[in-house]
């Protein structure tokens, strides 16, 4: 013991203090330390899980790409085809409608033979018609068109006659 006094006998409560405190400083400062660190590990652990992640996806992209590029082209023929589709119903459509221009045509041409008096709105109306079919078989020379050509010679007369007589219904 006599050892151990001549070695820290000088030693007084406040270097006991001062000591204590000191290790207990160290102790703080080794858990904030043993805190960042532990918190570093983790959030490089977790750095490293998303680039693994990105780099997975990046090896998957030729394999998506590929897949995109069959969507699309799938798409682009759903597209064609249903382009092909609407140009076929719209010409049905506006062949449809010449049909009912010249049926009209040549119904009013009949009443016309047949002395039937008409009002200028009337005129008017199958004069329309008659500028629409005519446009449509210009646009469309495949479309049989002499099945109304004297009918509208007709009613243009029929219209010039009224217009001079003043004989409008």
């Amino acid at each position: 013991m006599e050892y151990f006094l001549n070695s820290f006998g000088d030693i007084t409560i406040g270097n006991v203090a001062i000591l204590l405190c000191a290790v207990i400083f160290l102790f703080g400062c080794y858990k904030k330390v043993e805190k960042y660190f532990s918190e570093k590990a983790i959030k490089e652990k977790e750095y490293d899980e998303r680039i693994k992640k990105v780099i997975s996806q990046a090896e998957n992209y030729p394999k998506w790409h590929e897949q995109s590029l069959c969507i699309q082209k799938k798409f682009g023929n759903s597209i064609d085809n249903l382009d092909r589709k609407m140009d076929k119903l719209q010409k049905s459509n506006d062949e449809g409608m010449a049909l009912t221009w010249r049926y009209r045509i040549l119904r009013f041409d009949d009443e016309v033979r047949h002395d039937d008096k008409h009002t200028k709105e009337h005129f008017d109306q199958i004069l329309e018609d008659i500028t629409k079919y005519e446009r449509f078989c210009k646009d469309n020379p495949d479309f049989e068109n002499n099945k109304a050509s004297l009918a509208i010679d007709n009613i243009k007369k029929a219209y010039k006659k009224c217009t001079d007589e003043g004989t409008f219904l």
